[in-house]
């Protein structure tokens, strides 16, 4: 059956995949032409979003027709799939957007080639990991019986390479490099008002995070990550590698001594 015209109206990505692949193509013949370093990696960067653009379609599409199946009802158009669905083209609109700018302003003077060749390959990162994130989701809907959001009891018990559904995703989550998301690509999928607060704890806990693995706990890891902040906050590629290896790595009592930081005394 074919979905209701209110649980796709928002939800159809080809325009998005239309607009950056002719941005990338018309970046790509730009920049070959100049032949600098920087140009190559705008190149290179470019290629990369117009090849994810060819590969992301058909499982946009595909989450487009079924997502709304999965809605609590047609008034709540909400569930797993239809976000991860919206968080790919946040994602989209994003890479639109730092394209539109680069190929507006690429023969300017005053152009940061260094900053948005930066932002276009984070873009790119984050987009090959929403990819990998949709194979998995489309696995899952796969092993999932029609119109069912998680996986029964009896496709829990069928085993795939020796590993339940559970394994499986826990599996592939392992393999994946989500240091992307805590970089320059921060919140990109929440409201740009909210995005410097998300900046803010990503900094203060990787901050933290350095104090806390020499050792130092309580006030003197405070202390420290105040001294250590600054390179976080000037180096987004940094910031994200170590959310990752934290997130990873430390245990509970690491994620528990940050957030009681805020019941301390040296924050009272």
């Amino acid at each position: 059956p074919h979905p209701p015209p209110s649980a796709t109206v928002n939800m159809d990505s080809a325009p998005l995949l239309r607009a950056l692949t002719a941005l990338a193509d018309d970046n790509v013949s730009f920049f070959d032409r100049v032949g600098t370093d920087s140009a190559r990696r705008f190149a290179a960067a470019f290629t990369v979003l117009r090849e994810h653009c060819r590969r992301l379609a058909p499982a946009l599409r595909h989450f487009a027709r079924l997502c709304h199946r999965f809605d609590l009802d047609e008034s709540t158009p909400g569930n797993g799939y239809r976000s991860l669905l919206q968080t790919a083209r946040c994602c989209l609109a994003h890479a639109v957007h730092r394209s539109r700018y680069v190929a507006a302003n690429r023969r300017s003077l005053f152009f940061r080639a260094g900053h948005n060749v930066a932002e276009l390959e984070a873009y790119g990162a984050a987009l090959a990991q929403l990819r990998a994130l949709l194979c998995l989701a489309q696995r899952l809907l796969a092993r999932s019986r029609p119109g069912c959001l998680f996986p029964g009891e009896e496709e829990e018990e069928e085993e795939e390479e020796g590993c339940g559904v559970s394994e499986l995703v826990l599996r592939e989550y392992s393999t994946m490099r989500n240091g992307c998301f805590y970089g320059r690509c921060l919140g990109f999928q929440f409201a740009p008002s909210i995005r410097p607060v998300l900046q803010t704890i990503a900094i203060g806990l990787v901050s933290f995070g350095e104090s806390y693995k020499r050792h130092q706990r309580g006030l003197g890891a405070a202390a420290g990550s105040l001294f250590t902040s600054g390179k976080f906050a000037l180096d987004p590629e940094l910031r994200g590698a170590e959310f990752e290896r934290l997130t990873q790595n430390l245990d509970v009592h690491f994620w528990k001594s940050f957030w009681n930081l805020t019941e301390s005394q040296l924050l009272a």
